[in-house]
């Protein structure tokens, strides 16, 4: 029972019971009742070969394999006791007369008796010998989930003696978080290392682990051998080995956390700034919606009101206005309808070989009535064609919008050149007008939705300067660029350029 604890293997031992008070009984009978020494004898030796027996099968096939080089002996040991009693229980059954004189043995059971001794002598010392093999398989064992967790822990863990701060053992992790060598830090404290950031850290972190006998995640800033410096927390605690007073450290490198914790405030910052400036745009646009419609609705009320009184004065001039302003709200809703569905992530992108020059010919063909009404010379100075990699109706708006404007505020009789070329990396596009100009301290607000910048047209044409932002965001889906320069009553450039872009490395 006793060595199934030690193996850990529990089994039933009803049959040694029954066993051993049969033995109990027989034996009584032979010592009270018929006094025979050789049934004694025989009763002994074979309750020592049923033990021995199952000790000797227990060690060799039940007990688990590494552990059999430990019980190896006593298994030895008992399959000598097994075969000796064998030999003595045949011995015992051949003698013919019965002897009840346990003195008057004969010298083979001296013998008997003296390998008996032997065999008591030696159990203890293998048992003893046995038990220490296993403590020491489990001490080695203890030892080995112990260096393995302590060097497969992802943080910096330390030991080193309170009196000097010398350092006698350290984990793997330090190489990887510190990029010190284990032999760089041993025997060695962490003043003589530079290991702090601060050294008046390194004085708060003993007089607080001297007051109190640990220290608990607090925040220090550590330096790695390259001089670079890195957050950490850091826990420590006293401890006693070998009757010394050591310290164990633990330091945990916090740097990812600190950058996780600094784009999560940036982000929170950002959406902040986002949701205002989205704010400040919806109240712009709501603001210019209203206006065109509140023109629609009082002229349309005035036409309304003269027709049924058949007065037809000025009905021209009035349903001009309406027209007019109808355009303006419906240019104004279309920009915002497709800034909507790029900003939702709705507006797909799908690039495919346009001819650029073929665009701004149709743009110009769209937008001949204004520029006809207006009187303006537009000159088109670019090659045959130029084939760009490009969203088609991206483009179209964006042509749409920039001429548009350029009509808008170019006076009557006024110039619009428009320029195409193309070099080894973008193709430049350039609408160059001879009109109103844009002041140096608006041009930063042309293209930020939170400051949206809009100036009447020289014929009082509105807008919103949604356009331009839409702009803005369809050349950023091309990764190109829209810039302006302009001169205050001389004109304004708008360029744009778009990367010339392999659509296998798109």
């Amino acid at each position: 029972m006793g060595l199934e604890q030690f193996i850990d293997k529990k089994g039933s031992h009803i049959h040694n019971y029954i066993l051993t008070a049969i033995f109990l009984l027989v034996h009584s009978y032979y010592t009270f009742i018929e006094p025979n020494l050789n049934a004694r004898n025989i009763n002994i030796a074979l309750a020592y070969v049923i033990i021995s027996y199952q000790i000797a099968f227990l060690v060799f096939k039940k007990t688990p394999k590494p552990m059999r080089r430990i019980t190896r002996s006593i298994g030895y040991l008992f399959c000598a006791v097994f075969i000796i009693q064998c030999i003595h229980i045949i011995y015992n059954l051949q003698k013919k007369e019965a002897i009840s004189d346990y003195f008057k043995s004969t010298s083979i059971e001296s013998l008997f008796l003296l390998s008996w001794i032997i065999i008591t002598i030696l159990m203890p010392y293998i048992i003893t010998l046995m038990y220490n093999k296993r403590l020491v398989l489990n001490i080695n064992k203890q030892e080995e989930k112990f260096s393995k967790a302590f060097h497969a822990a992802p943080f910096v863990i330390t030991l080193s003696k309170f009196s000097d701060g010398k350092i006698f053992e350290v984990n793997k992790s330090v190489e990887t978080i510190s990029d010190y060598k284990t032999e760089d830090l041993i025997g060695m404290n962490s003043a003589e290392l530079n290991l702090w950031g601060q050294k008046s850290d390194r004085q708060k972190f003993l007089s607080s682990l001297s007051s109190k006998g640990f220290v608990k995640e607090n925040e220090y800033i550590f330096r790695k051998k390259s001089g670079e410096l890195f957050p950490g927390l850091m826990t420590a605690q006293v401890i006693n080995i070998n009757n010394e007073d050591c310290i164990i450290s633990v330091i945990n490198d916090i740097s990812n956390r600190k950058k996780a914790e600094l784009n999560l405030r940036n982000s929170e910052a950002t959406l902040r700034e986002l949701n205002s400036t989205k704010d400040k745009f919806f109240s712009i646009i709501a603001h210019d919606l209203r206006t065109p419609f509140n023109g629609i609705i009082g002229f349309s009320q005035i036409l309304s009101d003269q027709i049924k009184e058949k007065n037809y004065e000025d009905i021209d001039e009035y349903a001009e206005i309406i027209q007019t302003s109808s355009e303006h709200a419906m240019a104004l809703l279309s920009n915002l309808m497709e800034w909507s569905r790029s900003q939702s992530g709705q507006m797909k992108f799908n690039p495919e070989y346009i001819d650029l020059i073929t665009l701004i010919q149709k743009t110009l063909e769209l937008l001949k009535t204004s520029s006809e009404q207006k009187q303006i010379s537009i000159n088109l100075d670019a090659p045959t064609n130029i084939i760009v990699y490009a969203d088609k109706k991206m483009i179209e708006t964006i042509l749409r919008n920039l001429i548009s404007n350029a009509i808008k505020f170019t006076p009557q009789n006024g110039v619009i050149s428009i320029n195409a070329e193309e070099n080894e990396t973008e193709h430049l596009i350039s609408i160059i007008d001879s009109g109103v100009g844009i002041a140096n301290a608006n041009l930063e607000k042309l293209f930020q939705i939170d400051r949206l910048h809009s100036t009447s047209g020289t014929n009082d044409e509105s807008g919103t300067g949604l356009g331009l932002i839409l702009c803005k965001d369809f050349i950023d889906y091309h990764k190109g660029k829209i810039w302006a320069e302009s001169e205050v009553g001389v004109g304004t450039n708008m360029q744009f350029c778009l990367p010339k872009i392999n659509p296998s490395t798109n």
